[in-house]
């Protein structure tokens, strides 16, 4: 079923899924399962659950949105998800991880080692102590780093205009909009669109389009004592 669920979405989202393309997954997989006894990189550790909640949902986004030849900033990556799945399924996509926990990108970078991936970068640190960059990104995205208030003030600045924030949410998603209605127009940010799509055991999964039309004042992002205080 595992298998089944993730050639079903990659062929949804236009994607191949080659025997290649389908055996790197499984190297994943076993990567991070042999990885995840000695640190914790996810909750998630049977087959099914991997494949449908962390590989099969980072594929999504890809069935609406453009992600060849963009610059991609994936906030929070964790164990490489949404980032390096990205990476690996659309090769043309320049791909920068970043985390907090640098002890994970020893695993990240086992994984591209191991698939061949030349398209992804690491960067430690936290994202509002991070210059912002005077070319922005093509595209941002996130999923599980934060509520999405915070996730919009924190990715923002760092795409250029015209550029894009992608949120992965679930069905709290709407609830999470009301709450970030004001601080998204203050950034810069219009929402777009929301593709929502079902999967069997993780259920509805709404991905959030915001297209950047204009720069984000300068005084964004905050320090997070500031965000977490005003998102209280």
């Amino acid at each position: 079923m595992s298998v089944a669920l993730l050639q079903k979405t990659l062929t949804e989202c236009g994607i191949e899924p080659t025997e290649l393309l389908l055996s790197k997954f499984a190297r994943y997989f076993s990567l991070l399962a042999q990885w995840n006894q000695r640190m914790n990189l996810t909750s998630i550790v049977d087959e099914d659950g991997v494949y449908e909640k962390h590989f099969a949902d980072s594929v999504l986004p890809l069935k609406n949105t453009d992600f060849a030849g963009k610059t991609i900033l994936d906030i929070g990556s964790g164990g490489g998800f949404p980032g390096l799945v990205i990476a690996l399924v659309c090769p043309s996509a320049k791909v920068t991880v970043l985390d907090a926990t640098a002890k994970k990108f020893a695993f990240l970078r086992e994984v591209c080692n191991e698939l061949g991936l030349t398209n992804v970068s690491f960067v430690n640190g936290r994202i509002e102590e991070r210059p912002v960059p005077p070319c922005g990104f093509d595209l941002a995205i996130a999923r599980g780093f934060a509520a999405l208030p915070i996730f919009l003030e924190c990715a923002a600045p760092y795409v250029k205009v015209g550029g894009t924030v992608l949120a992965m949410k679930g069905a709290s998603y709407q609830e999470e909009w009301e709450k970030a209605k004001a601080i998204s127009k203050t950034l810069g940010l219009r929402l777009e669109r929301v593709d929502l799509e079902q999967l069997p055991e993780a259920g509805c999964r709404a991905n959030m389009v915001f297209v950047k039309e204009k720069p984000t004042p300068n005084r964004f992002p905050r320090r997070w004592d500031e965000i977490k205080r005003a998102n209280q």
